[in-house]
């Protein structure tokens, strides 16, 4: 019986020592590569989103290392993933930024394609950045061996956000919206990256958008005149165009070449008549009844306005007194400079 019972023993610890070999082993096979990655802040700087220009395409780089403790050479497929950002709230496409309450929309591409930078299994942006090469076998058992390479990222603002207000905008990609997953061998090329779990990448995206007004004005052309004294007035009307962030608080001021305060400005002949020297008086105003005058003295006749990010279309009304016209025929032209404060 004694016998037997130490044959059992043996035969039971056979097995179970087997077991252990066999989890050792794969434990150390996967400890053997590690792979980690910091990636740079990607700024756009300071923004005028009403001025028409297109805004910066900054880069932000991914230095990344994989480092192999094993005895045999592997081949790693990495993949970095990128998710949704704090103020994403699940916008993946376009991804979000925020200053307070207020949004801003942007995406994150790799490199210099269009391919949105993404994260394996998302079903909106699905593509990371994927990275496959070989890892030589540690140098020795105290010395492991490691590749170290980088690629960029690059971000666009899109286009059509002028009513997005002033502010500093920022979305941070901290540890949980990024990650590295990986696979590797020793016997051929990983074809997923649904290994390991390795590390994060954390960086921010960040914007200024500046206040920021575009205006821009059409002729006022009063036409053919009738050069006799005592003629009816001539009016016409003109457009002004402006264009503020949102809510920026402007005033819109004219002046004519003649530096008038008041909207009273005066046409000089272009050069058709030679020697001739007249000018045609004209004035400005703001109203339809030509009772206020437009001019550039503040707070007195300009005009104010609270940008809406997008287009006001403000009237000129223009006036030639027919009492002040007696000049030799000619095209008589001014230069009004259209002023905007915010």
């Amino acid at each position: 019986m004694s016998f037997s019972l130490s044959r059992t023993l043996r035969v039971l610890r056979l097995p179970l020592f087997c077991v252990l070999l066999w989890w050792v082993g794969v434990g150390s096979a996967q400890a053997a590569i590690t792979c980690t990655a910091q990636m740079s802040d990607l700024n756009f700087g300071t923004v005028d989103l009403v001025d028409g220009s297109t805004p910066p395409s900054p880069i932000a780089t991914l230095d990344y290392t994989c480092t192999n403790n094993g005895t045999s050479a592997e081949t790693v497929r990495v993949c970095f993933n990128i998710g949704d950002g704090d103020e994403g709230l699940t916008n993946f496409n376009p991804r979000v930024m925020k200053s307070g309450t207020n949004s801003l929309k942007f995406q994150l591409y790799q490199g210099t394609s269009n391919v949105i930078w993404g994260s394996s299994g998302n079903g909106v942006v699905p593509n990371p950045f994927i990275a496959t090469f070989s890892v030589p076998r540690r140098i020795s058992s105290t010395v492991p061996a490691s590749v170290s390479a980088s690629t960029t990222m690059r971000g666009d603002l899109l286009a059509g956000q002028g009513t997005a207000p002033p502010g500093a905008y920022q979305d941070n990609f901290g540890s949980v919206h990024t990650s590295i997953t990986f696979s590797s061998s020793t016997t051929g090329t990983p074809t997923a990256c649904n290994g390991t779990a390795a590390d994060n990448f954390p960086f921010l995206v960040k914007a200024t958008v500046a206040k920021s007004c575009l205006v821009t004005a059409d002729p006022l052309n009063f036409g053919t005149i009738d050069g006799l004294p005592g003629m009816a007035d001539r009016d016409q009307f003109s457009t002004i165009n402006v264009t503020c962030t949102t809510p920026t608080s402007y005033t819109v001021a004219l002046t004519p070449s003649n530096n008038s305060t008041t909207g009273a400005g005066a046409m000089t002949p272009t050069g058709g008549v030679p020697g001739n020297t007249d000018a045609v008086p004209y004035r400005l105003y703001s109203n339809a009844g030509r009772s206020a005058s437009w001019g550039s003295a503040t707070g007195t006749n300009t005009v104010a306005g609270t940008g809406t990010g997008t287009a006001q279309t403000l009237t000129v009304y223009g006036r030639v007194l027919g009492s002040s016209v007696n000049v030799r025929p000619d095209s008589y032209r001014d230069v009004v400079t259209v002023t905007v404060s915010y």
